[in-house]
């Protein structure tokens, strides 16, 4: 099954090891011209879906115009997964959820469910912006989101939203209460190599960063560092699920990514906290 991709440049070192791994006939990104990769290049999205014939497109960077170009894969019948919510639309694609396919994620989420952890108190997650521009920092806020309340398993009913911008690069803080009662705190940061995650239980403490290497384990029973070996990218199983559960959606870009990123626009106008309804 032929894949196309649609990527900043930015993340060429992530599309390299994608095409290493799967049988990526093209690269696209709009109003960009020969970029460094080995893969075809297109800047027009009907152009590459002429040339390549994916059956699948994989959109890894939000850009203004995704929504036509969403809907273009659509109507060429190719299959559309999406790294998170298409803004201007609510489309049934599949979208989100890259954390899932991470190690490091299924161990915390394992150790999460241990009757030793008891009930969450706190959750801290950091994270970097792979890419310049509001619409990344968007994309990053939406999956630290949908992060949470799979670690959680519950979901905040609003949350608090701060942003600050210095140019092209933006700080966006999130803060929110889950239904059980467990403080959340959310951070995203124009630091591509940020990657942290706390969370205290009742029973103990799961952390990592991208400074470790693995994710570590407190209790009563003592410390325990889990070691990451050299594992592939997380954005790799995530896409090899979908061809392989026959590009079923499961997520769609909703209501709850739209008000969040009306919230973000409303907070960087405004210099103030924006209450979000999720």
């Amino acid at each position: 099954m032929t894949v196309a991709l649609s990527a900043h440049p930015a993340l060429n070192p992530l599309v390299g090891q994608l095409a290493d791994a799967l049988p990526i006939k093209g690269l696209h990104y709009p109003a960009r011209r020969n970029p460094n990769t080995d893969l075809p290049f297109f800047s027009d999205l009907p152009a590459m879906l002429q040339a390549t014939s994916p059956r699948v497109c994989a959109f890894l960077s939000p850009y203004a115009d995704l929504h036509n170009d969403v809907h273009t894969c659509l109507q060429a019948g190719v299959a559309v997964l999406c790294a998170g919510p298409v803004p201007k639309a609510d489309l049934p694609i599949a979208s989100g959820g890259i954390h899932r396919g991470s190690p490091l994620f299924a161990k915390a989420l394992q150790q999460r469910r241990d009757p030793s952890f008891a009930e969450p108190v706190y959750l801290r997650l950091v994270a970097g912006v792979q890419e310049p521009g509001l619409l990344p920092a968007w994309w990053a806020a939406c999956g630290q989101l949908a992060l949470t309340n799979d670690l959680l398993g519950e979901s905040p009913a609003q949350v608090h939203l701060c942003a600050n911008r210095h140019g092209r690069a933006y700080q966006v803080a999130l803060t929110a209460t889950a239904p059980s009662g467990a403080a959340i705190q959310l951070v995203v940061a124009p630091q591509p190599a940020l990657a942290e995650l706390t969370l205290l239980g009742q029973g103990g403490v799961i952390s990592s960063s991208a400074a470790q290497s693995g994710i570590t384990l407190a209790n009563s029973k003592g410390t325990h560092v889990v070691p990451d070996a050299a594992t592939p990218p997380a954005e790799l199983a995530w896409l090899r699920d979908f061809l392989e559960e026959e590009n079923e959606p499961s997520e769609h870009s909703g209501d709850s990514g739209q008000a969040l990123l009306s919230g973000l626009r409303r907070a960087l106008r405004t210099r103030q906290p924006v209450l979000v309804v999720c």
